[in-house]
């Protein structure tokens, strides 16, 4: 009975330390990370490489200290940014110093460790090398947050309501005619910007749009890169849109579209966007064989008829935008106000205290919120002249940007946490705010009115300074108030006692305890393999018999089962009685259930490769394996696409 009481209550005083781990976590913050972000491993010497230091899920950042950039100069910094969010008492969500760094010497550089101090804890990023090369590889470098693009949508066509033949020459490839002529003229990537001439800090959007008349389909191989600016990327539609572009009609795409805040002067290169297209034309010896009424049906369903695999011709581009220089304006020394921190835009500012009134037990908050639209991403913390007397700390900063506006808009509040040490009747003095107007060209100075703040003596209550705030940017303990204390001491205990009342409990009958132990196990392992026989039904692979053929290469074999396995999962997949599965049916079925136009093309030459071969002489094992592939794409992708 000792013996298993000891044991017991080692068990109870584990589980303790566990329970209370595992409380302690869910009442802290998630876990603080340090890290930085730097894509750009090689640059030319003419460009400048973008680096980011990042702390993200800390409940507070005292400091982030930036390395020394030798071999570099600061073109723009420290930019700071920040977005914090606090899900039932989950803080998660980052601070930023970003710079635009200028090399000043071809070689390979290393820029050192950052430091940190978030949550009380010393933080550290990783050194990062860099490799500086002559010239610029601002056309050649790819924006690596855009490498993995989807394929472009397949397009639909406007065409006219008359049977006209010439109207289709977009489509059709006459003998002799060059392929990469006809492309040109009718599907090609075009880069627009709203403005070709700004002020450093004043945005430009630059949207990248497929303009085509032909069938293709799209892969983005290479998106430009943007040195020089902070990037901010917008909402796009995935429709096409139909417009005149030189007196003909396109359809158009919207392939991306960025809003930019140059960050120096000059002239900048936007770069191109580089896109691979497969293009379906009909071969004009085929449509000589059309009558008008089907001519014309087919290029209403063009993709979807049953066009014979001699009658497409199917060619391999490439594409790519004609890049755009922008000139960025230098802003105006003239005029420009001492302690101008970079802000271009229109903004008003607001400053209040959380309190009037408090004691020298107390830490307080000074509130500054600047409001507008412009480059408010970019605001830093204004600095404030406290008096003497008072204490100050970095602020803790709160925005609420839109940032799918242009220009961006919304507010970005600084908390201001301080500490007075005697009791009296203090004047902050009014606060100043600069910012450029580009509309105006000028420059103008914004003001708070000052603040007052009545301080009593306390009762000598030892201070905890702005770390027991909720506005802190010290260090924090695991519980915010002390209700919520007192909260998590109740419920510990009450688990405690919970567990002392079971395992006392069990020992009334430790053996009849194993017993029911290993009943319950069984059982459970029971119903667990049951359940697992009855949820986890993997579905038959329509292709299996057609792959056994392949094998055996069994040519002969294998066309007749690919073909008898296809119809059948064709059948079963879109709900259609074999018998009726005829090429018209199929192609209204799968128009039915928004197949794209790729995929109803690929099963559309699928079926006739497997038609054409099922009475022909044998064919090789390279042409079986290209044939199965074919068929175990087009498998995949109506898995994807029919429901």
């Amino acid at each position: 009975m000792i013996t298993f009481l000891q044991s017991g209550f080692k068990k109870f005083f584990f589980l303790f330390l566990f329970l209370t781990a595992v409380f302690v976590a869910k009442t802290s913050y998630a876990q603080v990370k340090f890290s930085v972000v730097c894509p750009q491993k090689k640059i030319g010497k003419k460009d400048l490489l973008q680096i980011q230091f990042k702390v993200e899920n800390a409940s507070s950042v005292d400091e982030i200290n930036p390395p020394s950039f030798n071999n570099f100069t600061v073109v723009s910094g420290p930019n700071q940014e920040q977005s914090t969010s606090n899900i039932n008492g989950k803080v998660s969500g980052y601070v930023s110093l970003g710079y635009s760094l200028a090399p000043t010497s071809t070689g390979t550089f290393t820029i050192g460790p950052a430091t940190a101090e978030a949550d009380g804890k010393q933080l550290k990023t990783d050194p990062v090398t860099i490799t500086v090369v002559n010239g610029s590889l601002a056309q050649s470098q790819p924006n690596t947050s855009q490498q993995n693009l989807p394929p472009f949508p397949n397009l639909n066509f406007d065409f006219p309501p008359e049977p006209v033949t010439h109207q289709f020459d977009d489509y059709i490839l006459k003998p002799g005619e060059n392929v990469a002529e006809k492309t040109a003229k009718n599907l090609f990537i075009k880069l627009d910007v709203n403005k070709k001439s700004c002020y450093v800090g004043e945005p430009i959007v630059a949207t990248y749009e497929l303009y085509t008349r032909l069938p293709s389909e799209t892969t983005i191989t290479d998106a430009p890169s943007f040195n020089g600016f902070s990037v901010n990327d917008l909402d796009i539609n995935s429709n096409s849109a139909l417009e005149n572009y030189n007196g003909r009609k396109y359809n158009v795409y919207t392939i991306r579209k960025v809003e930019l805040y140059p960050l120096q002067a000059g002239n900048i290169t936007l770069g191109s966007m580089t896109a691979s297209n497969k293009i379906t034309f009909v071969k004009s010896q085929y449509l000589n064989k059309q009558d008008n009424s089907g001519f014309f049906d087919m290029f209403q369903n063009f993709g979807s008829d049953a066009i014979p695999p001699g009658g497409i011709v199917e060619k391999n581009v490439i594409l790519k935008s004609t890049p755009e220089v922008i000139t960025i304006k230098p802003l105006p020394t003239e005029n420009k106000p001492q302690g101008f921190r970079g802000a271009v835009g229109d903004f008003s500012i607001s400053a209040s205290l959380e309190k009037n009134n408090i004691t020298t037990d107390d830490a307080g908050t000074l509130k500054l919120t600047i409001t507008g639209k412009g480059n408010i991403q970019l605001i830093n913390a204004p600095s404030i002249n406290w008096p003497n007397g008072i204490d100050g700390y970095d602020a803790k900063i709160t925005d609420n940007v839109d940032r799918k506006q242009v220009p961006m808009q919304g507010s970005k509040t600084f908390s201001y946490p301080f500490t007075v040490s005697k009791p009296g009747t203090f004047t902050i003095d009014s606060i100043a705010f600069s910012y450029f107007d580009p509309s105006s060209s000028t420059y103008k100075i914004l003001r708070t009115a000052s603040l007052q703040v009545n301080v009593k003596k306390g009762k000598g209550i030892s201070q905890n300074s702005v770390t027991s705030s909720p506005n802190a940017s010290k260090k924090g303990g695991f519980f915010s108030n002390r209700t919520e204390l007192i909260t998590g001491i109740i419920l510990v205990a009450g688990i405690l006692l919970a567990i002392l009342f079971v395992l006392m409990k069990r020992n009334k009958d430790k053996n009849d305890l194993e017993k029911d132990i290993k009943v319950d196990d069984l059982k459970n392992e029971a119903e667990t393999n049951a359940a697992k026989k009855e949820k986890f039904v993997i579905p038959e692979n329509p292709l299996t018999a057609a792959h056994e053929k392949l094998m055996t290469q069994d040519s002969a074999g294998f066309y007749h089962t690919l073909d008898a396995s296809l119809k059948k999962y064709l059948a079963t997949k879109l709900k259609v009685p074999a018998n009726e599965l005829s090429k018209k049916r199929l192609n209204e079925e799968l128009d039915k259930c928004n197949v794209s136009l790729g995929t109803s093309l690929m099963l559309t030459s699928l079926m006739d490769d497997v038609e054409l071969n099922l009475y022909a002489p044998p064919s090789n094992v390279n042409q079986l394996n290209s044939v199965f592939e074919k068929a175990s794409e087009v498998v995949s992708l109506l898995d994807k696409q029919v429901c």
